[in-house]
């Protein structure tokens, strides 16, 4: 039996290291009781400064005893929501026979309500404005559905790992000769360092297909991406084998062995193709008889298939090679998925906060940014105001010269109202014609100013195509706090003044007052 405390963890800890850059989260291992035997990778802000203080420290504490506890209770992952409103899973892992232990991980806020989660969390502890700017700053977020897919890969990645390891440590002990588990371990050891650090998409099917020849010393082989729409399994990496032949091969779902293998998720070996799989009889492609198949698969879902064959040395394929690359596989499907969202990353953050039209900011976005405006307010005693702003007759505009007009007229209006703000003012398209704006440290007598040069700006505008008809807007303004004590609040004071503005004429700054 070994236990976590004759181990070299060592290797684990770079794994672990290994396993936050793939996934940008933090991760630890804990002992049965909630004791730490590899400190956090990779820790963000908020757990490493919260963790320094009297409170915080004990709560950590807390919480992974606790995660502990009902870990090894219910026997699978346990997902829970921490004292920071951070959500964190702890999964279960054994070492061979020996003594369970548990790996925690995420650390991280739920994408879209990060600010709210962490402002209501950290208001207790009280740190400075600077610092607290600085954690919003660092916040990890993690989409929610991830939460629950990410700890069952882990669990099988962890385990597949630590049990590896296991292994590897109670062959030394014994001083026994090199057991194909050492072996195997000490090979996937260096395959997961040379993996890790690879994000450009087409360097990482090459990387895998060979870092998975090189695992069980395969001559030929194949690495195939299902796409999720089509159905259909494409080659994006090959070895030995002639690239006319692969680049416009396409296998439906089902269809042969790799359709078979994606369509199932279940892995194959096969030691003589000719008596197991009797369709393949005769075909010289291949020199030995032999080949493994085995699904990419995060959770239950399979992304691809890798194929390899023609053992160097002639052999067939074992047991063994197949379970040496299904412990590599996980780690292979966590990259790739990696990879995918690191190749969309800024664009789809960048998608996420503005509008594709406009390019201002987007109304979701416009709202975390004033929730977090009212926090730092609230601390300092401050005030800021905000606009909306309304394009009069829009309507008119779109029935008179049509919607690629209109389009036109609200990019216009985006620009005027950008231009004639500060930098460090936030300006978003609120819906429609309906356009929003922050303005920090300022109350409302300075921001019917900077209300009155965005309502000249527009009115100044020159598009081509609307035979001289000048756009014009109505603008509303409100301060926080002096007319509202919360957000909603707020959004509705100014949109009042607003509509006073149309009702009073339209092409005006209306300022609330109550």
């Amino acid at each position: 039996m070994v236990s976590p405390e004759s181990l070299d963890l060592s290797p684990w800890r770079e794994f672990q290291e290994g396993l936050s850059s793939l996934l940008g989260l933090s991760f630890s291992l804990y002992d049965g009781d909630g004791e730490p035997l590899v400190p956090p990778s990779s820790e963000n802000q908020v757990c490493s400064s919260v963790k320094c203080t009297q409170k915080g420290g004990v709560l950590c504490r807390e919480t992974y005893v606790n995660a502990a506890r009902q870990v090894l209770e219910k026997k699978k992952p346990y997902i829970y929501k921490c004292h920071m409103n951070q959500y964190i899973f702890a999964v279960p892992a054994r070492l061979d026979k020996g003594r369970p232990v548990v790996v925690v991980g995420g650390r991280a806020y739920i994408e879209g309500r990060e600010l709210r989660d962490f402002y209501e969390a950290i208001a207790p502890y009280g740190f400075s404005d600077n610092s607290l700017e600085s954690l919003r700053s660092a916040l990890v977020t993690i989409p929610a559905k991830s939460v629950f897919t990410v700890p069952a890969i882990i669990e099988n990645l962890a385990g597949s790992f630590l049990k590896c390891l296991a292994s590897s440590g109670a062959a030394e002990a014994e001083d026994s000769r090199p057991a194909l588990a050492v072996k195997g371990f000490k090979a996937l050891e260096e395959v997961y360092k040379s993996l890790a650090p690879v994000l450009d998409r087409e360097e990482l099917y090459e990387m895998i297909l060979s870092k998975s020849s090189e695992l069980v010393r395969a001559e030929r082989g194949s690495l195939m991406i299902l796409d999720s729409k089509s159905r259909v399994l494409s080659v994006k990496a090959s070895k030995g084998i002639d690239r006319r032949i692969v680049d416009n091969l396409r296998i439906r779902l089902g269809e042969g062995i790799s359709g078979a293998i994606a369509a199932k998720g279940l892995p194959v070996v096969v030691r003589n193709i000719e008596s197991e799989v009797p369709s393949w009889r005769n075909r010289p492609v291949y020199k030995t008889k032999s080949f493994i198949s085995i699904p990419l698969k995060l959770d239950t879902r399979v992304i691809g298939v890798i194929n390899v064959s023609d053992k160097i040395s002639g052999e067939v394929f074992s047991d063994d090679d197949l379970q040496l690359l299904l412990s590599f596989a996980n780690y292979a499907s966590i990259a790739l998925e990696r990879g995918a969202y690191y190749s969309m990353s800024e664009e789809l953050k960048m998608l996420s906060m503005t509008d594709p039209l406009t390019s201002l900011f987007n109304r979701r976005y416009f709202r975390e940014r004033l929730f977090e405006e009212v926090e730092r307010v609230k601390r300092h005693s401050e005030c800021f105001s905000s606009f909306m702003i309304d394009i009069d007759d829009f309507k008119t505009y779109n029935d008179t010269y049509g919607h690629i007009m209109g389009d036109e007229v609200l990019k216009g209006v985006a620009r005027a109202i950008r231009d004639a703000v500060r930098s460090m003012d936030v300006v978003a398209r609120y819906g429609g014609e309906e356009f929003a704006v922050i303005l920090p440290h300022t109350n409302k007598k300075d921001s019917y100013v900077i209300a009155e040069r965005i309502r000249k700006g527009v009115e100044e505008l020159r598009l081509p195509g609307t035979f001289g008809k000048t756009p014009t807007i109505s603008l509303g303004v409100a301060e926080f706090p002096t007319d509202a004590s919360h957000i909603d609040e707020l959004i509705h004071r100014a949109d009042s003044a607003m509509y006073g503005a149309k009702r009073m004429g339209k092409n005006r700054v209306v300022v609330y007052e109550k």
